[in-house]
């Protein structure tokens, strides 16, 4: 967690919710340290939620030494001044207050900010100083503008790096656009195309994973390109041009000191992640200096995000960070 301002703070606990599509987490952060934290399984319906993350951050902060002074919550959707515009996989569909939804359950400042802003903010405390630009890959793309340490969000989706347009004439995307960034390369397209592959019998690994009505997933297609499956390498060597095609807009419109790469299958010891270097090597502006890096899977960064961005906005330290 960056640090605050003289007198903003740093030990003051604060509580962290990350609100996702299948769990829900949530932890007492103080001094950047996780020091108590819950998971549960999202349940079904919205109202359920609500009393869901409520319960678990009265449970996961009783009995601490202070009470928490604000909840920061990252949430899997677009957050824009704190409403929530949709987040299909929790059950919204239009602009809502989750705040003072929550209000009744949880009488503590709430503050929120999409799940991939607050990874991000976890993430880029290694950076603290200039800017730092994440990308996240999981289902979809992700990521977020860090400055200093804090948090650039424009009207909210500042940073939604996955849908930088990067075929005007490529596939339709969820956000109502084309050829987007996410509909060109995420964990969702490569598993697409595994299950293509493999019903299409052009890869034999993939195909023979596919036997009994298994769904194949982007890993699948990782395995079988290094198993010099020709076909899978195909398809991931066009994501890997996409996706390096993206960072050259993000060190167009930011110039960044750094491009961090968040998730497993970024990392540069896998196929797909020397594909995206050799492409990036390539193709990247010659007056860059952007240094590009890579951080694992960290089921707290997220927690440790939202928690910084919270205690920002509570104690007025670091507005929007």
């Amino acid at each position: 967690m960056p640090d605050t301002a003289a007198g903003g703070g740093r030990d003051t606990l604060v509580a962290a919710v990350d609100w996702g599509g299948t769990w829900i987490r949530v932890a007492a952060v103080s001094a950047g340290r996780v020091v108590r934290k819950d998971r549960r399984a999202k349940p079904p319906s919205l109202a359920e939620q609500y009393t869901t993350v409520a319960g678990m951050v009265l449970r996961t902060t009783s009995g601490l030494a202070q009470a928490p002074a604000a909840v920061g919550v990252g949430l899997a959707g677009v957050v824009q001044d704190g409403v929530v515009g949709t987040a299909l996989n929790l059950g919204f569909t239009d602009g809502t207050d989750v705040a003072a939804a929550l209000r009744p359950h949880l009488p503590l400042p709430t503050y929120l900010l999409n799940d991939a802003q607050a990874t991000a903010l976890g993430v880029a405390a290694r950076w603290p100083h200039g800017t730092t630009c994440v990308l996240t890959m999981g289902t979809g793309i992700g990521g977020a503008v860090i400055r200093d340490g804090s948090l650039e969000p424009g009207l909210g989706g500042a940073g939604d790096f996955g849908h930088v347009v990067i075929d005007a004439g490529g596939p339709h995307c969820p956000c109502g656009g084309t050829g987007c960034l996410e509909a060109l390369v995420s964990g969702r397209v490569l598993a697409e195309a595994a299950n293509v592959l493999a019903e299409q019998g052009s890869s034999p690994l993939l195909a023979a994973r596919a036997r009994g009505g298994r769904m194949l997933h982007a890993g699948d297609l990782r395995d079988a390109a290094e198993h010099g499956d020709d076909r899978a390498a195909g398809v991931l060597d066009r994501s890997a041009a996409a996706l390096a095609a993206g960072l050259r807009t993000i060190v167009a419109t930011h110039d960044p000191h750094h491009i961090v790469l968040a998730g497993a299958p970024l990392a540069p010891d896998t196929w797909f992640g020397r594909a995206v270097r050799t492409h990036w090597d390539r193709t990247r502006p010659r007056w860059a200096r952007t240094q590009l890096h890579h951080v694992g899977d960290d089921e707290d960064a997220a927690l440790l995000g939202a928690a910084s961005y919270a205690l920002g906005r509570s104690t007025g330290t670091r507005p929007g960070s």
